[in-house]
């Protein structure tokens, strides 16, 4: 005689296999959020590295690039950005021709505050893979015209673009090129921790991982030490 199974031992089963997904769903979706961090990460280092690369076969040495460019000035960076590294990459948009369409509700987040990247001296491109970056020029030796003689921009990599949460430390990490003489270097931003101090990739794991939880915009420099890893101690979840 067969025997089936009883209303009872069926709801049951079903209901261990949804208490089982609800304790391992969200671990493989953090899971395959922290692989998809670090491949675009990675990704957006080597594109941009290649670009300069290109870029100096083409336009001489970076150092002959910074003279063009004025401090905090959008449309001088727009300028740089479309001549020496924007036309080596796979660029969907550029928001200096429909800012407000392109822009539109888009702001980028740290700890309580959001802000919107249309304000102050910004610059907005989205790549093909649906990333972007927000950027701005920093420090720089201005001769007397304005121009500069030495160039850093922070760039805020997005590596889901529009997507949420636009957070930095989670889905927003913060780089800083650097042109100094002949050379470039695409480094984490050393923003200053909350002792007051800067750190970069070659910290300490615990002063950067203090620096992370606190300044969001310096878990780029933990994430460089770790080779783009996403280790459990990583101070945001994904």
């Amino acid at each position: 005689m067969k025997r089936a199974f009883t209303l009872a031992e069926v709801l049951i089963t079903i209901g261990i296999i949804g208490v089982v997904a609800s304790l391992t769903i969200p671990t493989l979706i953090s899971n395959n959020q922290k692989k998809v961090m670090t491949a675009r990460n990675k990704k957006f280092v080597s594109s941009i590295n290649q670009a300069v690369l290109r870029s100096t076969i083409d336009n001489e040495q970076p150092a002959q690039w910074v003279s063009s460019i004025i401090y905090h000035d959008k449309d001088s960076l727009y300028d740089w950005f479309d001549k020496y590294i924007m036309q080596y990459m796979l660029v969907l948009k550029n928001c200096r021709k429909n800012p407000k369409e392109c822009i539109a509700e888009y702001k980028y987040c740290m700890l309580d505050s959001c802000i919107a990247p249309s304000n102050g001296s910004n610059v907005l491109y989205v790549f093909n893979d649906g990333s972007m970056i927000t950027a701005l020029t920093g420090g720089g030796v201005n001769n007397d015209t304005g121009m500069t003689t030495g160039l850093t921009i922070h760039i805020r990599f997005d590596a889901n673009g529009y997507a949420k949460p636009n957070y930095m430390g989670k889905d927003i990490f913060v780089y800083r090129f650097t042109i100094n003489k002949n050379k470039f270097y695409l480094e984490c931003d050393n923003h200053k921790s909350v002792t007051g101090g800067t750190v970069s990739s070659s910290s300490t794991r615990e002063d950067l991982i203090e620096a992370c939880a606190t300044n969001p915009q310096t878990c780029t420099c933990l994430l460089m030490r770790d080779n783009y890893e996403f280790k459990d101690d990583y101070p945001f979840k994904l």
